[in-house]
């Protein structure tokens, strides 16, 4: 590893000795000491790192470049091992840094201890995790706390990965969802039969309306059918009367088609007549040339009788083709007059239920006008419902902006008409989003008095820090004792009004929470109200139209 940190001393060493102990690369506490020919120290891993970056030899780092003077050119031959400085630093009084470690020791032991201090920090075992823990917390955060971690999901049983619960969620099919019509919790892979239109159990579920059969394509609720066709009387009675209308179009139709017919049977039958004519002249003739065939010969032309059966034929070809005719002009005419007794008894039924609706229509109307009172004080409601939304999406928009290292960056928008409401008396304080020490630590805020509270009442700004009751309480440690710092940002960044304090483990303010939040604690007399205003600082930022911390 690279050089040990310099706050491991527990002693502070004078410039010279420092300097001594210092890695020339990395500028730590000298681990594994190497010197150069030029004379200077390096940790074994920085120098194969500069090696290893230049290819055998590099340029000493802190000797630079000298004129006639090939020394600062370092080659692997001419670095050694500093046993003696070794010896030198066993006896350094040094202390570990790691957080609530307490021990304290010689720098030969603290080599041993940091690699096995239960509160040195080490990365996760799980490929992926990217979180650091405490040695003596490995165990708990493979356990509890990791992201990547394997958790039953409670529904199906199914093993997923802790990070990607809330999206397993959202598809699992045994988790149990409000149906959106009933609300009722319903099985996510039952839902769809919970809601069928025909098998469903479902109190308030859709169906269509009774008047689709002439294009209404509205779903409505079982039960609820009579306050849709009270809100819907101008669009069901337009479809009624373009189906009427459609209906007479079709009646004129067949109207018209039972003319051409009867026309048509007419034009069938003078044709008919005119065969029979002719068939019956036909066989006159035949039984003619039957008994004399010569007087009968000599009476016709000499082609008479041949143009004569040619005329029969075409007539007889024209007979045929007028009843196949006549015979799909039939068919036609009994489809069609099945059509009318069908729409015959469709605008019957549609002008029963249009006079229905009508009969109906003031009773209705008084419906409706009892509604539009109901829907009033429902708008009522409503609007106290979108004041608890908006207090919700405040909530949720503090969520957003919550940090989890134990910093709070702080920006009060608009901040001189909130300085004139605390010296009206009309909001004396303000609260900060809140935030946390870690991601599974205190839940901490901050509250300020922009015209000062107690001691600083009207002449400093008042700044305080408060303990808020989180999640994890219960595995943490009370009282609260992390030190507390404030900082005011001058954004000319010349001189930060900056104050800490170390909390008092007997006062209530950092004992574990009982209510929502302890009393706050801080500093009264943070910042003096004369030097907001001051030109030389920029603790507030103008802006226009209004002023920021």
């Amino acid at each position: 590893m690279e050089g040990y940190p310099i706050s491991i001393l527990k002693k502070e060493l004078d410039r010279h000795e420092t300097e001594k102990y210092k890695c020339g690369h990395c500028k730590g506490l000298l681990n594994d000491p190497c010197q150069t020919y030029c004379g200077h120290r390096f940790c074994k891993l920085c120098i194969d790192q500069l090696i290893g970056e230049t290819d055998g030899s590099f340029e000493c780092p802190i000797c630079g470049p000298e004129e006639d003077s090939q020394d600062s050119i370092i080659t692997t031959d001419m670095i050694f091992r500093d046993n003696a400085i070794r010896r030198e630093m066993r006896h350094l009084e040094t202390q570990c840094i790691n957080s609530d470690c307490k021990w304290q020791g010689y720098f030969i032991d603290y080599q041993k201890h940091v690699a096995v201090c239960d509160h040195g920090l080490m990365p996760c075992e799980r490929r992926g995790c990217k979180d650091l823990v405490k040695r003596k917390d490995k165990d708990k955060h493979l356990m509890t706390q990791c992201t990547l971690r394997s958790v039953d999901c409670e529904y199906c049983r199914r093993q997923v990965v802790f990070k990607d619960r809330e999206d397993h969620l959202s598809t699992c099919p045994e988790m149990e969802v409000p149906c959106e019509f009933c609300g009722q919790k319903v099985i996510r892979k039952k839902l769809e039969q919970h809601t069928d239109i025909i098998a469903g159990n479902c109190p308030k579920k859709m169906q269509r309306c009774n008047y689709h059969v002439i294009g209404c394509d509205k779903m409505v609720e079982l039960g609820k059918e009579s306050e849709h066709n009270a809100s819907y009387i101008q669009n069901h009675l337009e479809l009624i009367f373009r189906q009427v209308a459609y209906l007479i179009n079709i009646r004129s139709s067949v109207d018209e088609n039972a003319r051409n017919l009867q026309e048509l049977q007419a034009k069938v039958r003078h044709q008919e007549d005119i065969i029979k004519n002719m068939q019956q002249s036909l066989h006159q003739m035949e039984r003619d040339l039957k008994n004399n065939p010569r007087q009968a010969t000599s009476a016709l032309p000499s082609n008479g009788i041949n143009n004569f059966k040619l005329v029969i034929e075409k007539l007889t070809k024209s007979q045929k083709e007028l009843e196949v005719k006549s015979q799909k002009l039939e068919m036609s005419v009994t489809t069609y007059e099945n059509i009318v007794v069908v729409l015959n008894q469709e605008v019957e039924r549609s002008a029963e239920m249009v006079q229905t609706v009508m009969s109906s229509d003031r009773r209705l109307r008084e419906r409706l006008d009892a509604l539009e009172k109901k829907t009033k004080a429902q708008d009522r409601i409503i609007a106290l419902k979108d004041v608890t939304l908006a207090e919700q999406d405040l909530r949720i928009q503090s969520l957003e902006m919550a940090s989890y290292d134990g910093i709070l960056t702080w920006k009060i928008s608009e901040f001189n008409r909130k300085r004139r409401d605390a010296i009206s008396g009309r909001t004396l304080s303000l609260y900060s989003p809140y935030f946390f020490s870690s991601q599974f630590g205190y839940k901490m805020c901050a509250r300020i008095y922009l015209n000062g509270d107690g001691m600083g009442k009207g002449n400093h700004v008042s700044l305080f820090f408060v303990v808020m009751k989180g999640e994890f309480d219960a595995i943490l440690r009370w009282p609260f004792r992390q030190k507390v710092t404030f900082m005011w940002i001058d954004q000319n960044n010349r001189e930060h009004m900056i104050d800490a304090f170390r909390p008092d483990p007997n006062s209530s303010s950092f004992k574990r929470p009982t209510g929502d939040m302890n009393i706050a604690s801080g500093c009264p007399l943070f910042m003096p109200l004369s030097m907001l205003e001051d030109s030389k600082h920029a603790y507030i930022k103008m802006t226009s139209p209004s002023s920021e911390l």
